[in-house]
C-alpha cells in the first residue's frame, strides 16, 4: 500500500489507453489497493482531464490512436498545473530500444513498461512514485524557485536533480552537471543576472534542470548527457551569454544505473571542477 501520510484522499492514477490487454486486471488491482482510477480511451482529453483531476501518476499507452504519446507527454510537462513532479510512465509494445529511452527521457517520461504488464510488479513502482509526488508537493514553491531569475534555487535544483538521476537510471543512460560562472565585473546588477537567467532558460532542454546556485553561478543538470555532451552543452551556453566570458566545470557519469551517483555529489563535483577551471585559467574543466 502507498504511504498515505500527508495525503487526505486516495492516490489518483490516470490511465490513457485504447488497449484492453491486461489493463482491466490492473484497474481492478489498483482499486483494491486504494487508488482512484481514471481510465481514458483516447489521448485527446488527457491534458484537460489531468488538469481537472491532478493525478499522482499518469500511465500513457505508446500506441494511442489519436495522438502521439511523446508529444502528449511534452504537453503535460509544459502545463504549470502538472509540472515536473507528476510521474508519467509509458506503456510500450515489446522491448524498448535505447533510442526509445532517449526520446522518452527528453519529454519527461520517468519510466517505460513493456506490455503485457505484470500488475504485481507495477504496483510497488506506482506506490514509490506516489510517495515521491507527495514529498514534492509538500515543498513550498518559495523554497524551489529563485524569484530573480525564475530558475531553481539550490534546494530546488538538488531535488530536481535527484528525480532526473532516478529517471536516467531507469532509462539506462548517462547524466551530467555543468556549473557556470559568467564573468561579471564587481557586484552584478540585478538586470544582468536576470538576462543571464533568461539565456539559460532559452538554451536549456525541457529535460534539463537549471538553477542559480550562487550570487553569480548557475548549474545545469542534464540527463542523457555524457562527458562529450556536457562540453557541447557548455559551448552552447557560452555563445548565448550576455557577458564577455564564461567559465564552466562539469561532472558526467556514463551510465547512472551501473555507476550510481548522488545528486549532491554530482553538483559538488561540477562546482569543484569550476573552481579548478578558475584557478588554472581555463574556460572549462572536467572533474577528475
Amino acid at each position: 500500500m502507498p504511504n498515505r501520510k500527508g495525503l487526505s484522499r486516495p492516490p489518483r492514477v490516470l490511465i490513457a489507453s485504447d488497449q484492453d490487454h491486461n489493463l482491466r486486471e490492473l484497474e481492478s488491482l489498483l482499486g483494491k489497493s486504494g487508488y482512484s482510477v481514471l481510465r481514458l480511451y483516447a489521448g485527446a482529453p488527457v491534458l484537460e482531464r489531468a488538469r481537472d483531476v491532478r493525478p499522482d501518476v499518469i500511465l500513457l499507452d505508446a500506441r494511442l490512436a489519436d495522438r502521439d504519446s511523446l508529444e502528449l507527454s511534452h504537453a503535460l510537462r509544459d502545463d504549470p498545473l502538472l509540472g515536473t513532479s507528476t510521474p508519467i510512465l509509458l506503456l510500450t509494445p515489446g522491448h524498448p530500444t535505447p533510442r526509445d529511452h532517449q526520446a522518452a527521457l527528453r519529454v519527461g517520461i520517468w519510466e517505460l513498461f513493456s506490455l503485457p504488464l505484470n500488475p504485481d510488479e507495477l504496483l510497488p513502482t506506482l506506490d514509490s512514485y506516489v510517495r515521491a509526488k507527495i514529498d514534492a508537493d509538500r515543498v513550498p514553491r518559495a523554497n524551489m524557485v529563485d524569484d530573480l531569475t525564475g530558475l531553481y534555487t539550490p534546494v530546488g535544483l538538488a531535488r530536481r536533480a535527484r528525480e532526473l538521476i532516478f529517471q536516467a537510471a531507469h532509462h539506462n543512460t548517462s547524466a551530467a552537471c555543468v556549473v557556470f560562472a559568467p564573468v561579471l565585473e564587481g557586484e552584478p546588477p540585478l538586470d544582468l543576472l536576470q538576462r543571464v537567467g533568461r539565456a539559460f532558460q532559452a538554451g536549456g532542454r525541457r529535460s534539463d534542470a537549471i538553477g542559480r546556485v550562487g550570487q553569480g553561478e548557475f548549474a545545469v543538470v542534464a540527463p542523457g548527457t555524457d562527458a562529450v555532451g556536457a562540453v557541447k552543452l557548455a559551448q552552447r551556453f557560452r555563445h548565448a551569454m550576455p557577458t564577455p566570458e564564461l567559465r564552466a566545470g562539469y561532472n558526467a557519469v556514463g551510465n547512472v544505473r551501473y555507476t550510481p551517483v548522488e545528486a549532491n555529489d554530482l553538483l559538488a563535483h561540477a562546482a569543484r571542477a569550476l573552481q579548478l577551471a578558475k584557478a588554472e585559467g581555463k574556460w572549462i574543466r572536467a572533474f577528475a
